[in-house]
């Protein structure tokens, strides 16, 4: 019997790769998941990654964006409108960029661990 390593799914899935094979792409959109995989016929939609991923975005951007939007304002004081010009748009873009690869992360980790939708009508 093989075990899936938590690290290999984890980096396949970063990579938008399929985490059974690491050849295959992932989604067939934005965040569509494909079914099934080109490369090996794996199905990754039975692994449920529909909250984290935006947690984890939320996450990461926010320890990001929310010193730095701190420093400089501490250490620079720029017109309100400046700090709307620069941080909303950062922040938008942040998001969006890192959203796709945190949840391939996430179905590469429920692909390791074995965890799958409980619900068949998904």
């Amino acid at each position: 019997m093989q075990t899936n390593s938590i690290w290999t799914g984890i980096r396949r899935g970063l990579a938008r790769r399929c985490p059974a094979c690491g050849q295959g792409r992932l989604f067939s959109g934005f965040l569509k998941v494909r079914q099934p995989c080109e490369a090996c016929g794996t199905d990754n939609t039975v692994y449920p990654s529909d909250d984290m991923p935006p947690y984890l975005t939320i996450v990461v951007v926010g320890h990001v964006i929310v010193p730095l939007f701190m420093w400089v304002d501490h250490a620079y004081e720029p017109a309100m409108w400046l700090q709307f010009a620069v941080w909303l748009p950062l922040t938008a873009l942040m998001s969006l960029l890192l959203l796709p690869p945190l949840k391939g992360g996430v179905v590469g980790l429920c692909w390791a661990t074995g965890m799958t939708r409980q619900d068949p009508a998904r």
